[in-house]
């Protein structure tokens, strides 16, 4: 183990992820005025009363600007990984190791409550749902997913306009 366990603040002065190496190894809480130390690989918790092995990185820190840009579409993250160019979508991991792939850009996507907003949705939630994009700006997907409402609401009147006029027949 490092000198260091680094400690991302999560939840202001209540919870942190904490990382070894960049390697995410467990969880800092405050729990009834203690803080309170999850191990992951041994799945214990310990009540830490002595802070020196723990540097605290809070959220003040954090840039919330657009990060790195890739196939010119823009990513939420300072570091892209395992980048790629995938049916003309540009796809990346955020970590060295990880299996989950996100996708670059703005995106529309139809839940089954109708349109939302996406950036850089993981790559899964494309495969499982409708979707409109990629876009390079957070207005050209609003202007999209505006435009998809109001063919999807043609597309309603006139099908109600067509059975009404067929049932009058």
């Amino acid at each position: 183990m490092g000198k260091y366990l680094q400690a991302k603040e999560v939840v202001k002065d209540k919870f942190w992820i904490v990382e070894n190496k960049g390697t995410k190894c467990g969880t800092l809480r405050l729990r009834d005025d203690e803080l309170v130390y999850y191990e992951n690989n041994s799945c214990t918790e310990t009540i830490i009363d002595n802070l020196d092995r723990f540097k605290f990185e809070s959220n003040k820190n954090k840039k919330t600007t657009v990060n790195v840009s890739i196939f010119g579409y823009p990513t939420n993250t300072d570091t892209v990984l395992n980048e790629s160019l995938q049916d003309t979508v540009a796809t990346y991991t955020k970590t060295a190791n990880s299996k989950q792939y996100f996708v670059a850009g703005y995106w529309g996507i139809l839940f089954p409550m109708g349109w939302r907003p996406s950036f850089c949705p993981r790559k899964k939630t494309l495969e499982s749902y409708t979707h409109l994009g990629p876009f390079i700006s957070e207005s050209d997907m609003y202007l999209a997913i505006k435009r998809k409402g109001q063919e999807n609401e043609k597309d309603t009147k006139s099908s109600n306009t067509n059975t009404t006029s067929m049932q009058s027949a």
